[in-house]
């Protein structure tokens, strides 16, 4: 039977610095990977008391495993292990550029090849027989797609939640931006900013992708202590990879390739990624199901407790 106790908004910082935190602290364990040498991978792996299964996350850009503190807390009593990395450029992971707030990569493909990595050597050998699941948010949807299409049989299952399997840059058309960042990349920019940034910028809830206050403002004021934590833009040479990325992994030859069940999280007041793109995919794939919410922005894991709950309800439903 499974019994999760749910965290609500009333007293949010409170639960998660005095209950949250000290349950994760010994189940946590941290450490580092290469699977190029010199670019180390950051990773954290929790391990749940009798566990059934086992969740890798996937985080989305900008973002960083310890975003999904109280994801994790829900996954544990649930009843998986937990294992997460900060995608390289993301938190404590190695970075392509110089500047801290921005995100830059040479091939969108080394996230994948980062995150099978991790599943191979370090996932896999301490989980036994224990089966694997996928948990995706975003940019990290664009890499479990690719993922999952590269290696049918690495996991069970995959939760997509608001995957970015194609881009919006609001009311300029992605080709005007790919071509852009191409030409100034061209020019010997590829790692300068999409949008400039020179600052952390001061918290903005209205526009953020959450739709949740408590929880944004817990996670941004962590992000302001850490300076790991402050990526905020892409370069040019991200945007450039991203659009790629998403354009391969809804094709027909690619999503042909998946096996496994997916559930797919779409967020209804979504901005950031396309739902169209979402929409393709699913169709393509051969067991797709996929799970609108309405009125939620991108980041659905940040909502209020009355959209988390059956939420989460779902995802274990479908894993279990």
């Amino acid at each position: 039977m499974r019994t999760v106790q749910w965290i609500r908004e009333e007293h949010y910082d409170s639960v998660m610095n005095e209950v949250v935190l000290p349950y994760l602290d010994p189940r946590r364990q941290t450490g580092y990977f290469e699977r190029v040498k010199g670019a180390k991978i950051y990773y954290e792996h929790y391990h749940a008391d009798h566990p059934k299964g086992v969740i890798v996350i996937s985080h989305g850009f900008t973002e960083s495993i310890r975003k999904y503190y109280e994801s994790i807390y829900y996954m544990l009593q649930a009843g998986y292990s937990v294992w997460g990395v900060d995608h390289r450029g993301h938190g404590n992971s190695f970075r392509h550029n110089e500047n801290p707030y921005v995100v830059h990569i040479l091939r969108f493909e080394d996230y994948v090849l980062d995150l099978k990595c991790l599943t191979e050597t370090r996932v896999k050998p301490a989980s036994g027989e224990l089966p694997l699941y996928l948990y995706c948010h975003s940019m990290g949807g664009c890499i479990g797609a690719w993922l999952i299409e590269a290696e049918p049989t690495l996991f069970r299952k995959a939760v997509l939640s608001s995957p970015m399997l194609g881009l919006t840059f609001g009311k300029i058309p992605t080709p005007i931006v790919y071509v852009g960042a191409m030409i100034k990349s061209m020019n010997g920019r590829i790692k300068e900013p999409l949008q400039p940034i020179n600052a952390f910028p001061d918290p903005d809830f209205e526009n953020s992708c959450d739709s949740s206050e408590c929880r944004y403002y817990f996670y941004n004021r962590m992000r302001a202590r850490n300076r790991e934590l402050q990526v905020t833009s892409a370069s040019m040479g991200w945007g450039m990879e991203a659009v790629k990325a998403c354009r391969r992994v809804t094709s027909r030859a690619q999503t042909g390739r998946i096996q496994i069940p997916v559930l797919l999280f779409q967020a209804g007041n979504d901005t950031v990624v396309d739902n169209a793109a979402q929409n393709l995919f699913c169709s393509r794939v051969k067991s797709c199901e996929l799970q609108k919410v309405p009125g939620i922005k991108h980041e659905i894991y940040m909502a209020d407790s009355e959209v988390l709950i059956p939420y989460w309800n779902k995802i274990f439903d479908f894993l279990d």
